[in-house]
């Protein structure tokens, strides 16, 4: 499947004859996918992985600079300010979920980060977030009625 996504935005990049950042952009595009192979080869759920390469190669088509090609091409780092998450410009939400199940991989998150994890989680994955996180189930029939 990534294979043909990859395959498929390859060819709109180079299908551009007057792009004088063609070069860039592949060079953007193989560093995305490469991410992308990697979260694969972990076990990372497909539909998430497509949702950030979808996102990502939008963004990358529609560039001006090498400096936004630049930060397309990097994975997210969410900040803490004390009171919520904050993100980058070019971050996609997909991609922070990721990030967070292979860091949570590693180490338990904190508070902050595991509701961070599970509001991403239950808006991208609504009808698997009714498994894990029953307690959302109640607390949303709750506010409807």
């Amino acid at each position: 499947m990534l294979e043909a996504e990859y395959e498929k935005e390859r060819e709109k990049i180079e299908g551009k004859e007057d792009d004088r950042l063609k070069e860039e952009r592949i060079q953007t595009l193989q560093t995305i996918f490469q991410r992308a192979w990697r979260y694969q080869e972990r076990g990372m759920l497909e539909e998430i992985i497509l949702g950030f390469v979808q996102k990502k190669t939008a963004m990358l088509q529609n560039a001006r600079t090498k400096g936004e090609l630049q930060e397309i091409s990097k994975p997210p780092k969410p900040v803490y300010n004390g009171n919520v998450f904050t993100t980058g410009k070019y971050d996609t939400e997909e991609e922070e979920l990721l990030v967070w199940s292979l860091t949570c991989l590693k180490a338990p998150l904190n508070n902050q980060a595991y509701e961070r994890y599970k509001e991403l989680f239950c808006r991208l994955l609504p009808e698997k977030a009714k498994i894990l996180f029953p307690e959302m189930n109640e607390n949303n029939q709750a506010k409807v009625a």
